[in-house]
């Protein structure tokens, strides 16, 4: 429902904002994620990935878009012996990607602008394994499945800073450039998710044993924005 409220606000504040000249962006950014309350009591670790947005300026303090970003919290390796053939290395990985709508709203046009934002999207939450020849020269993929996955929702806010590191020139078709330094925290909708040590060999098949909680996610990311 939160969800839901956060987006119809931000399409009412791209509707009721006059026409003018549009600007675009776009960027790129690493992330570090930390899941928080009982999704980071569960998981237990740090998560990286990475993010990229496009955004459209219809006025210079107000920028609407979309975005899309995918991390890993989780990663393990096990070996196994497998009769009458070499052994074999099975890797699972735990991730999370996400899509949003955001509205942001910065008040300076400078070299230097702060900026507050407000996001709204969708989560999906999947374990994967793959089944790998453990010979360093080869590194052949024998299999990959998908274990668990499941999706939910999700709605926050974030603070960053812009700092210019090249200007434009609308003449030379030259994009401004700018240093992206941003700090997010999204409150996740309820999902069901695994994590390391959640899958178990029981006579040769997989045990699940999954965690449901909330999935809210801190980010701390660094990246490079474009602006035309």
């Amino acid at each position: 429902m939160k969800t839901r409220k956060i987006v119809i606000l931000l399409v009412l504040l791209c509707l009721a904002t006059p026409a003018t000249a549009l600007e675009y962006e776009g960027g790129a950014k690493l992330l570090l994620g930390t899941p928080t309350g009982a999704f980071g009591d569960a998981v237990d670790s740090e998560a990286g990935g990475l993010e990229l947005h496009v955004g459209l300026r219809p006025q210079p303090a107000l920028t609407f878009g979309l975005g899309c970003n995918a991390l890993i919290y989780g990663s393990e390796t096990r070996r196994y012996s497998l009769p009458l053939v070499e052994d074999f290395d099975l890797t699972t990985e735990n991730s999370m990607a996400g899509a949003f709508f955001y509205a942001q709203w910065r008040p300076l046009d400078g070299p230097v602008q702060p900026y507050a934002e407000a996001r709204a999207g969708v989560s999906y939450l999947w374990t994967e394994s793959k089944l790998e020849d453990e010979d360093w020269w080869d590194g052949d993929e024998v299999a990959r499945e998908t274990n668990f996955d499941d999706v939910t929702t999700f709605w926050g806010g974030a603070g960053g800073l812009l700092l210019r590191l090249a200007s434009g020139n609308a003449e030379q078709k030259k994009p401004a450039v700018y240093l992206d330094l941003k700090v997010s925290h999204l409150q996740g909708g309820e999902a069901e998710y695994l994590t390391e040590g959640d899958i178990e060999i029981v006579d040769d098949k997989p045990v699940f044993d999954p965690s449901r909680s909330q999935t809210d996610l801190t980010s701390y990311q660094l990246g490079v924005v474009l602006t035309f």
